[in-house]
Order: structure tokens, then sequence, then C-alpha cells
């Protein structure tokens, strides 16, 4: 999938979190009310639900350091999204290694998202994007910059998005989470959250099953 709104001349933009924050003029943790209502969220996790995120727990406990980031994918975020029942028929779906690329107030932004929750366009292609998650395995690179991928495409759905709807998003580096909303000019990060940890685990996955909410609720010709 490819988002363009085309200038002359765009000037193409470092894909890193400082350069992104600079040249769009973004607000660092100035009022991060909606990233604090998104994961102060509980429910009740009934079984089997509940011995299925222990398994998973206890897996990324053990095999986290061992595994490559397709390894992390399947063995690990494929289930996870599988229990919190992201998907909605003709109205949210999951997607994975997209493109997107717009140009933004003269910058153009272009990245691969590791994973997006989004309005689907018939069956295969992404039409409104929601969520972003991208995630790495080493040690944060001048090339390898897991968060600065992640607000590039939030930037990007911010800007082809027409009713200028909160942006959600996750980066993480296997077993450690940090989620953040992109508002207007209002960018949030979170503490993080470490998966192998029972309440950290159980706070991710409640974040999840959130979104799903938010997404239909601030979307009203989703219902």
């Amino acid at each position: 999938m490819e988002l363009t709104n085309k200038i002359e001349d765009p000037i193409k933009i470092k894909i890193d979190t400082d350069e992104l924050i600079d040249a769009f003029g973004l607000q660092t943790g100035a009022s991060c009310e909606l990233l604090n209502n998104w994961l102060s969220s509980t429910y009740v996790i009934a079984e089997p639900t509940f011995s299925g995120l222990e398994k998973l727990r206890l897996r990324i406990q053990k095999e986290d350091s061992a595994w490559n980031e397709e390894e992390l994918k399947m063995r690990f975020l494929a289930f996870l999204f599988e229990y919190a029942d992201l998907e909605v028929p003709k109205k949210i779906k999951l997607f994975y290694e997209r493109p997107l690329s717009a140009v933004i107030n003269g910058y153009a932004v272009t990245v691969k998202c590791d994973c997006l929750l989004a309005t689907p366009k018939g069956i295969g292609t992404p039409r409104n994007p929601y969520f972003f998650l991208q995630e790495f395995k080493k040690r944060k690179k001048n090339d390898d910059d897991a968060e600065g991928q992640m607000l590039a495409a939030m930037l990007v759905a911010q800007a082809v998005n027409a009713n200028n709807q909160p942006i959600y998003g996750a980066f993480l580096q296997g077993r450690i989470w940090q989620f953040a909303t992109l508002h207007e000019n209002n960018y949030c990060v979170s503490d993080i959250f470490d998966a192998a940890k029972v309440s950290d685990l159980h706070q991710i996955f409640f974040a999840l099953l959130h979104l799903k909410l938010i997404i239909l609720e601030n979307n009203p010709m989703l219902d």
C-alpha cells in the first residue's frame, strides 16, 4: 500500500525519532491523558485465555534471547493478537509488512510497517490505519530505530486519515514493550512493559483489548 499527497521537490527525511519530532514540531509529554486512559483499562481474563497467556509468558521468558524478528512474530505476537481478537469483519483487520508513504509539510516520509490495524479496502488492502507496531531485536542502531519507524507510520496515518482522530502505536524489543499516542502535534510514549512479567503481560493484553473498543467508538461509520 502506498499513500501519497504530492508536492514539488519534497525533502526526504531520515526515519529517526528525534529528526521526526523536530521536523514536525511535535510536543512530547505535554498532555498524556489519551495514552494514560488507553493503558489504564482492566478486564477479566477468562479461561482458556488466561492459561494461554501464561504459556506465552513462559515461552518469551525462556526463548526471547534466541528469537529473531520472524520467530518473535510467529511464536508470540501472532498468538497474543489471536487471544485479543482484534479483527472485526469488514471493519478492522491486521496487516503485516506494508509500506506507507506520504508527503507531509514538504517532507517525504516512507516506512515499512511491521504490523498495523486498519479498515480494510476490499480484502487485502489497508484503508484507514489506526494502530502500528514495530519490532526490533538488537539494541537501537542508527538504521534500526523501531520507535522512529512507528512514529513515521503514525504521522503518515495522521496525514491521510480524514477525521483527525488519535493514532496509536507500540514498539518493542523482544519482551520489552512501549506504547505511544499521536494526536495533533502531541506525541506521548509510555514507560516500559516486560511481557515476561505476569502483570505487565496482562496490561499489554488489556491495552490491545481496549484498542479495539477505541477504534470502534471513534469511528461511527464502522458500527
